[in-house]
């Protein structure tokens, strides 16, 4: 997902008859954190979770997610027989980012713990689509609360989970250079994802993998207009199953985003909202459309000038269906990060 940093110009509003000292702190404060503007969240579809995360604010914060993942019955095998996937469950993960200065630069370093399972939001999502009267997309044919991620091309296992598991994900190490102001600026950056997890219970791709990524932001009152474009590179081992599944070892991706800045104390006037739409390539060529071609995925994102420490926010498809039914999270900020 994508995020709106109101904090770089709220905190001095937050600070009534606030002191010189003080309010220069805050102004330092938020010069510090000219990095951490925007930055997105990816797509955590099961096939694609392997993959080098998106270039990261430079600060450090931890965040909490929830998804919920599934893929029509109808559509696990590909018009020529060869592949076969299911994707059914739910994943919680503790995403956690330590930030640490370097020069004019940032070095981040991003974890991920991550617990699958059969998960408690099938029943919530079913309820969701018959009040509104939606189709069940074939959830009506498949037991709830299901952990199945499996993916086989030929008879050989590309990957397979079954029973709940608790994993770390593969780290990111990025370095991230930010310029500008934080009402008109940008940053440019790299990162290199080391094989810590597993490709066969898709925590991994069993690569190191790499990315570069650019972004920039704009301030017109109280709207910000952002924009992030990446290019990612899988290192992929030559004897790894992926290579069955994939035509090509490198894909872009790219979001773009509208928000609004809130200002005061009130529950409206201080609430901050942003929306963004989200383009993520993929370097599947399986036969099955929802994996192998590009996603599109909407963002919303929420935060309110008397927490200025956290982000709210929940991303779903936008069209493509390539994307989990939903994932919601909340992240807290660490301060002087």
């Amino acid at each position: 997902m994508t995020f709106v940093n109101l904090s770089s110009r709220s905190i001095p509003r937050l600070l009534p008859t606030a002191g010189q000292p003080l309010r220069a702190a805050a102004l330092a404060l938020a010069a510090l954190a000219l990095g951490a503007q925007e930055t997105p969240r990816p797509n955590r579809v099961a096939w694609f979770e392997g993959f080098p995360e998106p270039l990261p604010e430079g600060v450090t914060e931890v965040a909490l997610e929830v998804t919920s993942q599934f893929l029509r019955p109808d559509m696990e095998r590909s018009a020529d027989g060869r592949t076969f996937a299911r994707l059914d469950g739910d994943a919680w993960q503790l995403t956690t980012d330590l930030a640490h200065p370097l020069g004019a630069s940032r070095l981040n370093l991003r974890v991920r713990l991550e617990e699958r399972s059969g998960g408690v939001t099938d029943q919530a999502i079913w309820n969701w689509h018959r009040l509104f009267g939606m189709d069940q997309g074939g959830r009506q044919y498949v037991p709830k609360n299901r952990l199945a991620y499996h993916l086989e091309r030929d008879g050989v296992v590309i990957g397979d989970l079954s029973r709940p598991n608790l994993r770390l994900m593969d780290v990111d190490l990025a370095w991230v250079r930010p310029f500008g102001t934080p009402d008109a600026g940008g940053r440019v950056g790299a990162s290199v994802q080391l094989p810590t997890g597993k490709q066969s219970d898709f925590s991994g791709d069993g690569g190191t993998d790499g990315l570069v990524g650019a972004a920039l932001w704009r301030r017109y009152g109280r709207w910000r207009v952002f924009g992030q474009a990446e290019r990612v590179f899988l290192g992929l081992p030559s004897d790894s199953p992926l290579r069955l599944v994939m035509d090509k070892t490198s894909f872009s991706r790219a979001w773009a985003s509208l928000g609004w800045r809130g200002e005061g104390h009130g529950p409206v006037s201080g609430l901050g909202i942003e929306v963004a739409l989200a383009y993520a390539g993929s370097p599947y060529r399986t036969g099955i459309g929802r994996i192998d071609r590009a996603g599109w995925q909407q963002h919303w994102t929420f935060r309110h000038t008397r927490l200025p420490r956290w982000r709210f926010g929940f991303s779903e498809e936008a069209g493509t269906y390539t994307a989990p039914d939903i994932t919601a999270f909340t992240a807290y900020r660490f301060g002087g990060s």
